[in-house]
């Protein structure tokens, strides 16, 4: 899978260890700005609306995990995790939401391009997926206002289920348009 030009924002409270991990980037992608602080972090996320966030743990301000997480919170990003302490509790906590990638530093620039391909890809998996339990929940929804409108129809008309589906299969057939929409026309009609 070939990942390239991403817009990268890199945060880290060492200023040796920012330009290290900018250098480590190289060619792949691009940094569209860096930060020493949690607030330069926040405000460069928020205004350049980078592609993926490459960022370390110790901040003279704040912790760089909590904040990924905040910022996901706030713009579903991709965040790989850079930090020389090797700790198992450091690990689980950034794997929360966004956080999709850790390495411990100093960082190389392979097992960079690998956490950056492994973070966007898992990225992309995970907006797949809301994207799918969002329209699952569209398609429930209207399911219940069919059978809402169905169930109006079945008193009203006094008919079985099956023949009233086929009263709203028609109905939107004849008119071409959603069965949802002419549900959501006889529950109208219903409680005028």
């Amino acid at each position: 899978m070939a990942i390239s030009n991403l817009g990268i924002v890199v945060a880290h409270g060492s200023d040796d260890v920012r330009r290290d991990i900018i250098d480590a980037v190289g060619d792949r992608h691009r940094v569209i700005g860096e930060a020493g602080t949690i607030v330069e972090l926040k405000a460069m996320v928020l205004g350049q609306r980078p592609d993926l966030l490459v960022t370390g743990i110790v901040f003279p301000d704040g912790d760089g995990i909590d904040t990924a997480i905040e910022l996901g919170y706030r713009r579903p990003l991709p965040a790989v995790v850079a930090t020389a302490a090797r700790s198992l509790e450091l690990v689980e906590k950034a794997m929360q939401d966004h956080v999709m990638a850790y390495l411990i530093e100093p960082v190389m620039a392979e097992d960079l391009a690998a956490a950056i391909i492994v973070a966007w890809s898992r990225f992309e998996q995970l907006q797949e997926l809301e994207s799918q339990v969002d329209d699952l929940k569209v398609a429930l929804e209207h399911r219940k206002v069919i059978e809402r409108a169905k169930g109006v129809l079945m008193a009203t008309e006094e008919i079985a289920e099956g023949e009233a589906f086929g009263v709203l299969r028609r109905r939107a057939q004849d008119e071409r348009r959603r069965m949802v929409d002419i549900a959501h026309d006889i529950l109208g009609e219903a409680t005028s």
